[in-house]
């Protein structure tokens, strides 16, 4: 089999909502669609979600660096998925997400071959796969309102976005556990907002509301201070923006950093690094999640397909399609009372909508 065409797409999604962590604000989903077509008359298909703050990509560096990639592909073996993501990390260092969309694309192409969906070619099975609502950092006075359009939804989970303000989050995160009550599990998510020993204060006061966990209170570099936080935190920690890669997946479990891993495509550079890393983590008896950035469902199947393929994956984050003001994705995942059902037709199960695609870019 061979590569005899790659497609590259500016692909916007306005949102209904503006979404703001600690460290960026999102106004619309400005990602990359990647397709790839063989001579044996497959097309797979993948998708970049770039945050510039997280992982040092946007859209248009994600163009400029597909154009390249498509070259260096082009003629080759889809199957060889060692080879192709060899040569895109040996190609390019760096640039995990615009990577993630070509290897999302290779695997939709070698399920397909293989006749399975995707998380059944990964060596996964059917399982209850139950993601979060994620809240923003906002308003302390529109908190409970909208931790009540969550449960309205049937959602279990809330992940609340902290880090900018330590007494407008302990507010906010106060109003939401009072909206919601105890029944409803409530996660945090600092996106590097806080130093050590603000974090551990933080987490002291915050720990009365049973939060579950906290992802990555700390900033990327301060690997010390992750460990010493987690050390002297009530709640668990978990590292997001601290593993991209195995290396760094491997130096944590060494280094007996933090109990929980997050796992996102976008970061890991695609199914090939993230199955890698959910591996070492298994062998570091750390639990993992699979998460997302700003991805359509088409980029979310993938990932819930990774989600599925093995047991250490414990929590799910899937949640970033809900603010789109349009679904252009036919197939792939559906959600119904926070619980994602998976597709079973032969690889990803998920393409996007033609009518979508003519209003989009290509280059």
């Amino acid at each position: 089999m061979k590569i005899t065409r790659i497609r590259i797409f500016k692909m916007d999604i306005a949102r209904t909502d503006v979404f703001t962590i600690a460290t960026m604000k999102l106004e619309k989903a400005e990602n990359v669609l990647i397709g790839i077509e063989t001579d044996e008359g497959l097309t797979g298909w993948g998708e970049a979600s770039p945050f510039h703050a997280l992982v040092g990509e946007t859209q248009r560096i994600d163009l400029a660096v597909a154009q390249e990639l498509r070259e260096l592909l082009l003629g080759k073996n889809p199957l060889e998925l060692a080879d192709r993501v060899g040569e895109m990390d040996a190609f390019l260092p760096h640039n995990p997400t615009i990577k993630s969309a070509f290897d999302m694309a290779l695997y939709d192409i070698a399920a397909q071959a293989a006749g399975m969906p995707l998380y059944q070619f990964l060596g996964g099975t059917r399982r209850p796969l139950e993601t979060d609502f994620t809240i923003s950092i906002g308003r302390v006075e529109e908190a409970g309102e909208k931790a009540r359009q969550v449960v309205e939804k049937g959602f279990r989970i809330i992940k609340i976005k902290v880090g900018i303000s330590d007494t407008e989050d302990y507010r906010r995160v106060e109003a939401i556990r009072q909206t919601v009550g105890d029944a409803l599990r409530i996660r945090v998510d600092a996106n590097q907002g806080w130093d050590r020993m603000q974090a551990v204060a933080n987490l002291n006061r915050l720990a009365e509301f049973d939060i579950e966990f906290c992802e990555q209170p700390c900033r990327v570099a301060d690997v010390q201070g992750l460990k010493y936080v987690s050390a002297h935190s009530p709640i668990p920690i978990m590292a997001d923006e601290s593993v991209f890669s195995p290396v760094d997946a491997l130096r944590l479990v060494e280094q007996d950093v933090v109990p929980y891993f997050n796992i996102k495509l976008s970061k890991s550079g695609g199914l090939y690094r993230a199955l890698q890393i959910a591996h070492i983590a298994e062998a570091g008896s750390r639990k993992c999640m699979v998460g997302c950035m700003s991805e359509s469902r088409l980029g979310l199947t993938a990932t819930a397909h990774l989600g599925a393929a093995s047991p250490v994956f414990q929590f799910f984050d899937l949640d970033s399609f809900f603010e789109h003001a349009e679904d252009p994705v036919i197939g792939g995942v559906q959600v119904k009372d926070g619980f994602i059902h998976l597709p079973e037709e032969p690889g990803l199960g998920a393409r996007p909508d033609e009518t979508f695609l003519k209003r989009c870019e290509e280059l």
